[in-house]
């Protein structure tokens, strides 16, 4: 052999790689790769996850954002049906005071229409008695003019201090009538 290289020993050394690159093939790649296929597998099915919990995410929110929206307009719709309910009670209350203050007002007035006919008929009834005490007064005693006009300016001042009336000098026109 020219190169001294021998025939025998390069098959041996072939040997010895293939025994070694299928010792490291088994021991080292084949572990190594199925440990990377776990993990890429691994980081696939987290993706998935993290890809459906978005989804869902997503999804739930706008479930959320829509039960906000009909919660917001079903506290409007009672807000405004309370407001209503309230003027309505408000303006019930307000009629009903209404309704009594005019019962009220229409019973004092009553009241006072009865109350006026009563002091009516009393001062007519003072009136008529004390007609009736000057009559007999004047027809009892000699009827002179002079004591025709005291009876009757005696009459006068006891009707105003029984009625509460001033006449003002009405009494001087009627005293010159006489006369």
């Amino acid at each position: 052999m020219p190169l001294n290289i021998d025939i025998v020993q390069v098959l041996l050394h072939m040997l010895n790689f293939v025994i070694l690159a299928g010792g490291l093939t088994l021991i080292l790649f084949k572990p190594v790769r199925k440990f990377i296929d776990e993990r890429q597998k691994r980081f696939e099915e987290q993706e998935r996850v993290n890809r459906e919990t978005a989804e869902e995410n997503a999804r739930l929110r706008e479930e959320y954002t829509a039960r906000l929206r009909e919660l917001d307009e079903e506290t409007a719709a009672a807000r405004r049906q309370a407001e209503k309910e309230a003027a309505d009670i408000a303006k019930a209350y307000i009629d009903s005071s209404r309704a009594e203050a005019a019962a009220i007002i229409a019973k004092a007035e009553e009241d006072a229409e009865k109350r006026k006919e009563q002091i009516l008929d009393s001062a007519q009834t003072e009136i008529g008695e004390l007609v009736i005490g000057a009559a007999q007064k004047l027809l009892g005693d000699t009827a002179t003019p002079e004591r025709t006009e005291a009876l009757y300016d005696s009459f006068l001042k006891e009707a105003e201090k029984k009625t509460g009336r001033q006449d003002g000098g009405k009494n001087a026109g009627r005293k010159e009538k006489r006369q």
